[in-house]
């Protein structure tokens, strides 16, 4: 690289003409002002980036965002990315309206760096240089700027430059950047078209890095795109990082296909959504904000309408904070801890803002899941550690794919499987292992747990002579209804020694089998009575009045039977044993010439009664295939 280029954006924010681009020009050399229609009206419409060179050599990036009152929705696109803050006013007018809507945006936004420039220094006496200054400090008390330098400058004649160069310096060394870690995340605030180049877009990377020939989504179309080159302030690069001014060119993609408000994420990392899960703090001097209420959401470099949903009360009053849905209007794409501003949208007026919570939310369908969402946005709230973060999202969405739960935090499956691993072995989660793992809560694995455990003594106590619940069945005793699921959660009960499991049935580890001599005598003397009537074979009910067995008796032993393909129940509820069967293959085998409903009632010795049901057993079986009155034996 051609300079150390450090990953730290810088923001200028204040009121018009209070010389913020004079201001960057004067330290960086570079004039942000590169529209036509800025130079003409004499203020910065869209944003400017700018490279700035610190005493110690290093490179940090400056925006220079808009402060007329009808370009907010740039000056929140700029400060979405920026790590620190140059709040600029101006000497000669002091603290202006858009002074104080800037400071409020930046504090909604969770900037917590920065420093104050009192400018224009050239243009006023000492004594009004003092009262400017004493002005700047009634407006920083009680915000994130209250204990931060004042610089006093003129962009015009230089005086104090050097002064604010030394405490950007500082600034930069002790305030902390964009983490490198996690998935890479860049909202759009600009594309056009090179030629013999093609497409590129640019912004301030928020997350992770990206390499040259890296595969990324364009969101929310969902295009898929390389990274063909890179740049950081003009500089080809492999590599750009979050916290960096980044331009990339991108394979693939037609101009119309990628836009402002766009972003340029790691591919199958991020979710485009119209409900946003988020925490709202309302201004001390806005309206109060009620339920459904209508607004306009600036993220990132996005904006649209979005109506607020409040989950616990009918309105926000000044000052108050609570947890909330967004509901777009149409999809956008955030990331994790995004900030963001609302502002009504007639009069055009900043009232809140806050921090998006979960990118890609659900809407509650029940009072339970409602109180279940709160808990779980109060606990995100506090910004808990990864694992945290993790188990609170499976406790409240009770089941959920690994796959999901990684993109919903933004990491890999690989990522969130380590971050849990301890959790499964103290019992606070269940991890269902099949093709794709799936993450249950504690509760819910109890839940599951106990609702099968009944299921199982009910089957236990209605068929005792089977070897347990087949896994389909399980499938709908919990409510659930998908079998790959069930075999998954019924292994992972099996290995927690809460069931038994094996050929596909599941028990109660304390069900044993009844008393097999008092049933086998009982399945003796039914297979001795069929047996007897050879071909003339009795139905349950014949049988059963035989024997004098009852219903539930003689349930549980045909059941017993065709589980082990002891007996079929042929047309017309016929028994019909493995010898009968057998011996009527022998029979229809050893018949001369063409095989008749005679022929084979010949045969047997039996009526047509009987034998017919046994041929259209055969035939379903494709022994045998019928042709007009005749059959013909397939195994011939």
């Amino acid at each position: 690289m051609a300079f150390s280029e450090y990953p730290f954006v810088i923001g200028t924010a204040g009121h018009i003409d209070h010389g913020k681009t004079t201001l960057v020009k004067r330290l960086t050399g570079v004039d942000c002002d590169r529209l036509s229609e800025e130079k003409k009206r004499g203020m910065t419409i869209e944003l400017g980036f700018a490279p700035f060179t610190l005493p110690s050599g290093k490179t940090v990036s400056i925006v220079d965002v808009p402060g007329h009152e009808k370009f907010i929705r740039q000056m929140v696109a700029g400060a979405a990315g920026i790590d620190a803050v140059m709040l600029v006013i101006a000497a000669d007018d002091g603290v202006m309206p858009q002074t104080r809507e800037h400071l409020a945006i930046l504090s909604l936004l969770g900037i917590k760096a920065g420093l104050t420039v009192v400018n224009k220094i050239d243009l006023v006496d000492e004594e009004m240089l003092e009262m400017a200054i004493d002005d700047a400090r009634t407006l920083l008390a009680g915000t994130f700027l209250e204990d931060k330098p004042i610089v006093p400058v003129s962009a015009v004649t230089g005086a104090g430059i050097d002064a604010l160069k030394a405490e950007l310096q500082k600034m930069t060394e002790t305030s902390e950047g964009k983490s490198r870690k996690g998935a890479f995340f860049l909202p759009v605030d600009r594309a056009f078209h090179i030629s013999g180049f093609g497409t590129v877009v640019t912004g301030t990377a928020i997350n992770g890095e990206i390499h040259e020939g890296d595969e990324v989504e364009i969101l929310p179309a969902g295009h898929v795109s390389k990274i063909r080159s890179l740049q950081v302030h003009s500089t080809p690069v492999q590599v750009a990082t979050a916290g960096q001014r980044t331009a990339a060119n991108l394979a693939g993609i037609s101009l119309e296909e990628v836009h402002r408000g766009d972003v340029v994420a790691a591919k199958d990392c991020f979710t485009p959504s119209c409900c946003l899960d988020a925490r709202i703090e309302l201004l001390k001097d806005a309206d109060p904000i009620k339920h459904w209420q209508r607004l306009r959401l600036h993220v990132g470099t996005a904006d649209t309408l979005a109506r607020i949903s409040l989950l616990d009360k009918e309105l926000i009053r000044p000052g108050e904070t609570a947890a909330a849905q967004l509901i777009t209007e149409e999809p956008v794409v955030t990331s994790m801890k995004s900030c963001f501003i609302l502002r009504t949208y007639s009069p055009l007026v900043t009232v809140a803002g806050g921090q998006i919570l979960m990118p890609a939310g659900e809407r509650p369908k029940s009072k339970h899941e409602k109180t279940a969402l709160i808990k779980f946005l109060d606990t995100l709230a506090a910004e808990p550690p990864l694992k945290e973060r993790i188990l609170a999202l499976i406790d409240y969405r009770e089941i959920i794919t690994a796959a999901e739960a990684a993109r919903m935090n933004e990491i890999t499956v690989t990522e969130l499987m380590r971050a849990i691993s301890s959790c499964e072995a103290k019992g606070e989660i269940g991890i269902a292992r099949g093709a794709d793992a799936t993450l249950i809560s504690g509760d819910k694995l109890k839940e599951l747990a106990d609702t099968l455990r009944l299921a199982l003594e009910k089957f236990h106590k209605e068929h005792p002579e089977r070897k347990g619940m087949p896994c389909d069945e399980c499938a709908k005793a919990i409510a659930n209804g998908d079998a790959k699921f069930a075999r998954e959660l019924l292994a992972l009960l099996a290995k927690r020694e809460i069931i038994k499991f094996e050929d596909d049935r599941a028990a109660l580890p304390e069900f044993e089998p009844f008393d097999e001599d008092a049933f086998a005598s009982d399945v003796a003397a039914l297979r001795s009575f069929a047996l007897k009537k050879d071909f003339s074979m009795p139905t349950l009910d014949e049988a059963q009045d035989a024997l004098g067995y009852s219903p539930e008796q003689m349930k549980r032993i045909i059941s017993y039977l065709r589980e082990r393909k002891g007996v079929a129940i042929v047309t017309g509820g016929f028994l019909l044993f493995p010898e009968i069967e057998a011996a009527f293959m022998d029979k229809i085998s050893s018949i001369e010439g063409d095989i008749t409903l005679a022929a084979v009632r010949d045969a047997t010795g039996s009526s047509r009664k009987y034998a017919l049901p046994l041929l259209e057993y055969f035939d379903s079986k494709g022994v045998t295939r019928r042709v007009g009155d005749k059959r013909i034996l397939m195994k011939k």
